[in-house]
């Protein structure tokens, strides 16, 4: 399994540090510790910026061979990399030459300015690379080896079944705790809503109910097939409100949920839910792209 963890000088970087640290990763596992010196972040005109890219260069190589030893202490296969430019796209080139399975950056916070921080890296990264990534956010324990709460979110789809399969297939720490989620969508509001009233209005919401159900069902047996015994949970609503109020309520470490990866207009399909819970999560999240982590 490969890793890409692209980290700054922030206080975010210790979220992504320990995101890797409290899992137990396959024993082939290489992460690639990456960061960026950003050169747009000062006025070049006719400054020479050798000194300042000097010294930047040289914080950041103290800053990820630190970060690499204490992965290196938990038995990973690491590398350290510093590169200059813009942190979003030099990011995204390197994840589309290296080809990650996944990629965790770290976010600065929840409220407005710090959703302006993460639209400027970790969201362009989330809609920029093309393999699965997790925007990491403090964890509740210090502990590496504490047990974790997982809700992972389903819509039945091949894309969520994906994102149950990667939570089986990753050794959580013992006690861990994993909820399956199923939303019944609630039917939207139209001028002529001649189709919502009465009958027709209770059908709808039992076929939706009831694959609501198969869905949470086959994600359950997936998790299951690898040993591991998830809580089940079956609501209707809106799946962007439905899926981070579950998260408040069952006290989520980390949201997992499947996305179809695709760029362009088709992202819109990513900002219906994936991308909103990734924006608006108290917890870490992880999006799952395509089958496996591979974008269709």
């Amino acid at each position: 399994m490969k890793v890409l963890l692209p980290i700054d000088f922030s206080e975010s970087t210790e979220d992504v540090i320990k995101a890797v640290e409290r899992r137990a990763w396959p024993a082939d596992t290489e992460v690639t510790i990456l960061h960026v010196v950003n050169t747009l972040s000062v006025s070049s005109g006719w400054v020479d910026l050798s000194p300042y890219l000097e010294a930047q260069t040289e914080s950041a190589k103290r800053m990820t061979e630190e970060a690499g030893k204490r992965l290196s202490a938990k038995g990973l296969k690491v590398s350290e990399v510093v590169r200059c430019g813009y942190p979003p796209v030099v990011i995204a080139n390197y994840a589309d030459k290296w080809i990650p399975d996944l990629v965790i950056v770290g976010s600065h916070g929840l409220g407005a300015v710090a959703r302006f921080l993460l639209g400027s890296v970790a969201k362009s990264v989330l809609q920029g690379t093309h393999g699965s990534v997790e925007i990491a956010r403090g964890a509740k324990s210090k502990e590496s080896t504490a047990p974790m709460k997982i809700l992972v979110a389903t819509d039945g789809s091949s894309y969520s079944e994906a994102a149950a399969k990667s939570v089986a297939e990753i050794p959580w720490p013992k006690g861990t705790v994993v909820e399956v989620l199923a939303v019944a969508e609630a039917a939207q509001a139209v001028p002529d809503p001649w189709f919502t009233t009465g009958q027709i209005a209770e059908r709808l919401h039992e076929e939706r109910l009831e694959a609501a159900k198969e869905s949470a069902l086959r994600a359950a047996e997936i998790l299951s097939g690898a040993g591991i015994k998830p809580l089940s949970k079956v609501v209707s609503g809106y799946p962007k409100s439905a899926i981070l109020d579950e998260a408040k309520e069952f006290g989520a470490d980390l949201i997992v949920v499947g996305s179809h990866g695709r760029h362009g207009l088709k992202r819109l399909l990513l900002g219906s839910v994936a991308e909103v819970v990734a924006l608006y999560s108290p917890c870490s999240v992880e999006v799952i792209r395509g089958h496996n982590g591979s974008v269709n």
